[in-house]
């Protein structure tokens, strides 16, 4: 990058020396993308500055007159603002009620939801540094912030690629090849080549759904450069119906490559357990699932955030997930489930569980989006390999993965989904040719170099 400096000239009769305004305008793009690609940075990294609040959120919270603004343009940034307000004001109130007949955690209603309103700050910012950086830019930023604390996980000493490195790397990768917009071809190899080399270094760790997530990353990209013969509707359907078979099918091969030996000892060992103990690898592999039913069958609106469970709660939970054929009296369900918080491993129960049934329509409109990303963007032609992926990955969290650990690649998510409903939204309906046209991408560029040059008072 060129940085420029100011130019002095002398103006006139008067001979007075000042700055020419191309010279200012010029240091005001610079000055715009450091902050854009350093709020990209931070907000991948994940240090705590106290009770939950993140580096990137504080970022995320200066440059909020910035991107408040700037958001609006994206209209489902606009509707989930909305649902998390009624969130947080939903949380306050159920925590109220219910502090008559449950304790309050060591946190308490305000510091628990800090990482959650961290993660909506790093989405603003996110879409704001899209508008000042490219798309491929941001996300491989996000990825490198994402790489400075991928070692301080509880569990990477454990397996270090399953559970620190696997995610960055995926996203740096698939990040990197955003940066290939002329060339679609080189793109799809590209894209393919990350995939194979992603899906061979994370089947050897054993991670068996990302494993997967990435195959079908992988086959779905093939699927957008299939042979143009049916209309945009017929298409957008049989691409949903698409990836629920592909998923089916891959969760039974992958099962049965585990039992077989083909990804370790460490998963055989764990799916012949899951599998014996619930018949069936989610169900064994999640009893949580069988406690969300239990619990939301008991207390139907939720408990609010910054509330502990009572021994009746926890009676509930251990019958529901005794049904799946769950040993629950391991000391899982007093620990984890239940030690600092109520948590059932899983993004729509906890929500749930925080923001009751507020948080049941912020999980509808987020498993909405990451539906209507795949439906349209396949029918478009414009889905990206990363896009794809997250979507998949935030599919899965919706239902098995907690809500503290699925807020980094959700705000990831986030950031895409909304940038490319606006990118689907404007495109054409059959566009000439598979993946982003060169005419999209140089459009791009010119409206991030307008929003640049219009200078400080756009902010």
């Amino acid at each position: 990058m060129t940085v420029a400096t100011a130019v002095r000239v002398r103006h006139g009769r008067t001979g007075r020396i000042g700055r020419t305004p191309l010279a200012e305008r010029t240091g005001w793009e610079v000055l715009t993308a450091l902050l854009a690609g350093a709020a990209a940075f931070l907000a991948g990294t994940d240090f705590t500055l106290a009770r939950g609040l993140t580096v990137g959120g504080l970022m995320g919270a200066a440059l909020a007159p910035v991107w408040i603004r700037e958001a609006s343009r994206y209209r489902g940034a606009a509707l989930g603002g909305v649902l998390l307000l009624a969130c947080f004001v939903s949380a306050v109130a159920l925590a109220t009620w219910r502090s008559a007949t449950h304790p309050p955690t060591e946190a308490g209603v305000v510091f628990e939801l800090i990482p959650v309103v961290s993660a909506a700050l790093c989405v603003g910012a996110l879409l704001w540094a899209q508008r000042v950086l490219s798309p491929g830019v941001v996300v491989c930023l996000y990825a490198l912030g994402s790489f400075m604390t991928a070692t301080m996980g509880s569990r990477f000493a454990e397996e270090p690629w399953r559970f620190g490195f696997a995610m960055p790397s995926t996203m740096l990768l698939l990040g990197a090849c955003l940066l290939i917009r002329r060339r679609p071809r080189k793109r799809l190899l590209a894209d393919m080549t990350a995939l194979g080399v992603l899906t061979a270094v994370t089947a050897l760790s054993g991670a068996r759904s990302m494993s997967a997530f990435l195959i079908m990353t992988a086959i779905l990209l093939l699927w957008q450069h299939r042979p143009r013969t049916a209309k945009r509707t017929t298409s957008a359907l049989l691409s949903l119906v698409l990836v629920g078979a592909l998923g089916l099918g891959l969760y039974r091969a992958l099962e049965g490559a585990a039992l077989d030996g083909y990804l370790g000892q460490s998963a055989q060992e764990r799916t012949q357990e899951q599998t014996q103990a619930a018949g069936s690898l989610i169900l064994g592999g999640r009893p949580e699932i069988g406690a969300t039913v239990a619990l939301m069958l008991h207390e139907p609106l939720g408990y609010g955030a910054g509330v502990m469970a009572t021994s009746t709660d926890m009676q509930v939970a251990k019958q529901g997930m005794s049904v799946l054929g769950y040993d629950p009296d391991n000391g899982y369900v007093e620990h984890y489930m239940f030690g600092t918080r109520i948590e059932v491993h899983s993004l729509i129960g906890d929500l749930w569980i925080w923001f009751g049934l507020a948080g049941l329509v912020l999980s509808g409109w987020l498993l909405w989006l990451a539906t209507i990303y795949l439906g349209r963007s396949m029918a478009h032609r414009t889905g990206t390999a990363l896009g794809i992926f997250l979507a998949l990955q935030l599919g899965w969290n919706l239902f098995f993965g907690p809500i503290i650990s699925s807020l980094p690649p959700l705000t990831l998510a986030l950031g895409v989904f909304l940038l490319q409903r606006k990118e689907a939204d404007q495109a054409p309906p059959m566009p000439p040719r598979p993946q982003l046209p060169r005419r999209q991408g140089q459009h791009g560029q010119r409206a991030r170099r307008r929003y640049l040059a219009a200078g400080p008072q756009r902010a």
